[in-house]
C-alpha cells in the first residue's frame, strides 16, 4: 500500500517537474519572450491611451488607472482578448496593429463625439452610420474630411506594407496550445468582470451614461452596450403576474384629479436642446434669452421633467413621452427607434387618444428617416407625418448651420389642426432649431443677446450661438400661442426641451436643477390648472391623459393607478409591463397585439400635378410639372426613373426630359437619402 502511494505522489512530482520545465523552455525562447511581454503590457498601453483619449487628458487617462484600478484592470483583460488573437497567426506584429489600431480608432471617434454632444460612443451609434454620415456636413468642416480620409489611407497603406514586409514567427505555431490560452484568458476576464459587478466595481446598468463611462471604462460600457440591448425579464415576470397588473390598473382607483370632460386639440412640441440658460452658474445676459417662455412659466403649470439622456437622444425623450415607458430599463444607450420599434406597434399616446376620436398627427422640421421616424411613427400611432420634405421652406428658413429654424412649423402645426374640421387633434412636434454643434467661432447675426462671463466679461462663441438660438426659438413659442389664441378652440400646448445642450456642461455648472432635467410648461385656453410638479419624463403622458379623464392603455392606466406607489413597486411593475408588451409573450393583451401599424399619410396637403409642358431652351428639351404644395424634394418621375429635378418655384419644377404622349408623370417626395416618402397622382402626357 505504502508503495503504492509512493509511486502515486512520484508521478505527480514528475509532473510538475516535467510541466516547469516546458513553462522555463517556453520563455526560454526569445519569441515566446516577446509574445509574452507584449500580451501583458500592450493591453495596458492601449486601456490608458483609449482613456486619455476619452477623457481629453493624458493625466486623467493615468488617473483612472489609480482611482479606479478594478474597472481599469477589467478594460485590460477585455482588450488582452483581443490582442491575444495573435497567438493563432504567423504575422503578429501585423495582428498587434491591426487589434491596435482598433482600439485607437473607437477611442478617437468616442473623443470626437464627445466633443460634440455629452453622450459617449456605443454600439447604438453603429447602427446609425448612414443617419450620421447625413448630417455630419454640420459638426465637421470639409478640411476634416479630406485629413480624416488622408489618415485612413496612410495607415490602411502601412498596414500592407507591415504585412508583406514585417516579421512573422519562423517554424510551426503550437495553435491548439496557444487557442487553449486565448480561452483561458477569456474565462479569466468573465470571471473578473463577474466578481466586479458582484463587488460593485462595476455596474451592468447605467442610468447616467457619461458618468459610467468615467467610472467603468470606454472598453467595458462600450462592449456591455452590444450585448445589453431591450428590457431584462423580470425575475417575477409571469402571465399571472402581468394579468394581475392589469386588473389591478383597470380597477384601482385614480391617483390623477381630473380637471375637465372636454376633448380639446392637445399640442406638444419637443424643443430640440432647448432649456433656461440662465440657470448656468456665472454667466450674464444683456437681455432675457428667453422672455416669453419665462412669462409662461410664471403664469402656466410646469416644472422640471428628467430626460433620459444629456447633450443628446432626442427619440429616447420622444419615446419615454409618447410610450410612458422607461428607458432605464432598456439597455445602456439603447434606441428603441432603432430596435425594436422598426418591427413592433407599441401603445403609446397616439393610440390611447385615438381610441378617443383624436386624429395624430408627427411634425418634424428635419429629414422624416432621421431615427428612422417615418419607420417607427406608424407604429406608435400617428395618422400623418409632415417632415422637412413636405415644407416650402426659403433660405431664411435655415440657421446659419443649416438646421430648419422653429418658426415654419406654426404654419404646419395650423395646417394639422385645419385638416380635421369635425375631428379633436393630437399633434406631436419635434423641433430642431436648437441642435448643436454650436460654432466656436463668430457668427455674424447671432448677437441678439450678448453674454458674458461674470468674472472675464468674456464668453465662448458657442454659448453666444446657443443663447440666440433659443431665443429665437422663444419667439416662435410667442408666435405659436398667438396662432393659438386666435383659432378660439379649446386647445392645450404642451413645451418642453429633450435635453441639455452640448455645451460641455457639468453639475458644478448650475446653479438650478440638474443635468438631465429641462423646464416644461403647459398653457391652454381654457383656466385649467395641471399642476404635476416635477416629473420622470415617462409620467408626462399619464399624468396629462389623467387630468382628462383618458384611461385607455395597459401603461397609462398603470401609471395612473400606481404612480402614488413605493418607488420599487411601481417601477417594478412598470418594467414586468413593459417587458411583456415589447418583448414577453403579451399576456397583458391575452397574448395577441390589438395595435395595428397605420397606415400612414406622409404631409397634410396633398401634391397634385395641375400641368405638364415641354419647351426647347439653348437645344435642351426640358420637362415642366406645374402643381400645388411642391417643395424642393419633389422629384419628377417618368414611367418609373426618377430625374434630376430642378425647383424653379414652390409651384413649378422642371427636368430635362423630352415628353412623349402617354408618359406617365408623377412628383415624388424623395428625402437626402433616395428614399420616396410619397408620390402624386400619376398625369398622364398628352
Amino acid at each position: 500500500m505504502e508503495e503504492e502511494e509512493h509511486s502515486f505522489f512520484r508521478k505527480v512530482l514528475n509532473g510538475v517537474k516535467k510541466g516547469y520545465s516546458k513553462f522555463n523552455t517556453f520563455f526560454s525562447e526569445k519569441n515566446n519572450l516577446y509574445t509574452g511581454l507584449v500580451i501583458v503590457f500592450l493591453p495596458i498601453a492601449l486601456t490608458l491611451a483609449v482613456e486619455m483619449l476619452s477623457r481629453f487628458s493624458f493625466l486623467a487617462g493615468w488617473g483612472f488607472l489609480f482611482q479606479h484600478p478594478i474597472p481599469f484592470f477589467v478594460n485590460a483583460c477585455i482588450i488582452a482578448c483581443t490582442v491575444m488573437i495573435a497567438l493563432l497567426f504567423k504575422r503578429r506584429v501585423f495582428v498587434y496593429l491591426i487589434v491596435s489600431a482598433f482600439w485607437i480608432v473607437l477611442g478617437c471617434v468616442n473623443m470626437g463625439l464627445l466633443s460634440k454632444r455629452v453622450t459617449p460612443f456605443n454600439a447604438t451609434d453603429i447602427f446609425m452610420i448612414k443617419t450620421g454620415l447625413r448630417i455630419a456636413d454640420k459638426y465637421i468642416k470639409p478640411i476634416t474630411f479630406v485629413t480624416y480620409g488622408v489618415i485612413a489611407v496612410l495607415g490602411i497603406a502601412f498596414l500592407i506594407f507591415v504585412w508583406k514586409k514585417g516579421p512573422k514567427i519562423q517554424g510551426t505555431i503550437r495553435r491548439v496550445r496557444n487557442a487553449i490560452v486565448l480561452v483561458c484568458m477569456i474565462v479569466v476576464t468573465v470571471i473578473a468582470i463577474s466578481i466586479s459587478l458582484d463587488t460593485g466595481f462595476i455596474a451592468n446598468s447605467f442610468n447616467n451614461l457619461p458618468n459610467a463611462y468615467k467610472a467603468y471604462g470606454f472598453t467595458y460600457c462600450f462592449l456591455n452596450s452590444i450585448f445589453d440591448n431591450g428590457v431584462d425579464k423580470p425575475e417575477n415576470y409571469s402571465n399571472e403576474e402581468i394579468i394581475e397588473l392589469v386588473d389591478e390598473s383597470e380597477h384601482g382607483e385614480i391617483e390623477i384629479t381630473k380637471v375637465t370632460d372636454a376633448t380639446p386639440n392637445i399640442i406638444m412640441i419637443q424643443l430640440e436642446s432647448f432649456f433656461d440658460i440662465t440657470r448656468m452658474d456665472n454667466l450674464e445676459f444683456s437681455v432675457d434669452p428667453i422672455p416669453y417662455f419665462r412669462s409662461l412659466k410664471e403664469n402656466y403649470n410646469g416644472g422640471y421633467i428628467d430626460v433620459p439622456s444629456i447633450g443628446a437622444g432626442t427619440s429616447n425623450t420622444e419615446f419615454e413621452v409618447l410610450t410612458g415607458m422607461n428607458l432605464e430599463d432598456f439597455g445602456s444607450g439603447e434606441i428603441p427607434y432603432k430596435g425594436v420599434l422598426l418591427k413592433e406597434t407599441c401603445e403609446s399616446m397616439a393610440y390611447d387618444l385615438g381610441k378617443n376620436g383624436y386624429t395624430a398627427h408627427a411634425i418634424h422640421n428635419n429629414d422624416a428617416t432621421f431615427y428612422q421616424r417615418h419607420t417607427v411613427y406608424p407604429n406608435l400611432g400617428f395618422d400623418t407625418f409632415t417632415s422637412m420634405e413636405y415644407m416650402q421652406l426659403k433660405d431664411s428658413d435655415y440657421t446659419p448651420i443649416k438646421w430648419v429654424r422653429d418658426e415654419i412649423l406654426t404654419s404646419c402645426i395650423n395646417d394639422c389642426l385645419n385638416s380635421t374640421e369635425d375631428g379633436t387633434d393630437f399633434v406631436f412636434t419635434v423641433s430642431v432649431e436648437g441642435h448643436g454643434s454650436y460654432p466656436n467661432y463668430y457668427v455674424s447675426g447671432m448677437n441678439n443677446v450678448i453674454v458674458t462671463s461674470a468674472d472675464t466679461k468674456e464668453t465662448s462663441y458657442a454659448t453666444q450661438y446657443y443663447t440666440n438660438l433659443i431665443h429665437d426659438m422663444d419667439g416662435f413659442i410667442e408666435g405659436l400661442v398667438t396662432s393659438l389664441n386666435e383659432r378660439n378652440e379649446p386647445t392645450i400646448l404642451v413645451l418642453y426641451g429633450d435635453h441639455l445642450p452640448s455645451l460641455g456642461l457639468e453639475q458644478e455648472h448650475m446653479k438650478d436643477g440638474t443635468l438631465t432635467q429641462t423646464e416644461y410648461v403647459i398653457w391652454n385656453n381654457m383656466g385649467l390648472s395641471f399642476d404635476f410638479g416635477n416629473l420622470q419624463t415617462y409620467q408626462l403622458m399619464p399624468r396629462l391623459l389623467g387630468a382628462l379623464g383618458i384611461e385607455d392603455g395597459v401603461i397609462n392606466s398603470y401609471h395612473q393607478t400606481h404612480i402614488n406607489d413605493e418607488e420599487d413597486e411601481y417601477l417594478s411593475g412598470l418594467q414586468n409591463l413593459e417587458y411583456d408588451l415589447l418583448y414577453g409573450g403579451k399576456a397583458a393583451f391575452d397574448g395577441e397585439n390589438p395595435y395595428k401599424t397605420k397606415n400612414m399619410k406622409f404631409g397634410i396637403k396633398d401634391i397634385v400635378i395641375t400641368d405638364v409642358y415641354k419647351t426647347i431652351e439653348d437645344e435642351k428639351t426640358y420637362l415642366y410639372v406645374k402643381g400645388d404644395n411642391i417643395t424642393k424634394w419633389s422629384m419628377i418621375n417618368v414611367n418609373g426613373d426618377y430625374y434630376k429635378t430642378e425647383m424653379i418655384d414652390f409651384g413649378l419644377v422642371r427636368c430635362e426630359y423630352s415628353a412623349l404622349p402617354m408618359d406617365e408623370i408623377f412628383l415624388a417626395q424623395v428625402g437626402k437619402d433616395k428614399y420616396q416618402l410619397s408620390k402624386s397622382e400619376a398625369f398622364i402626357y398628352q
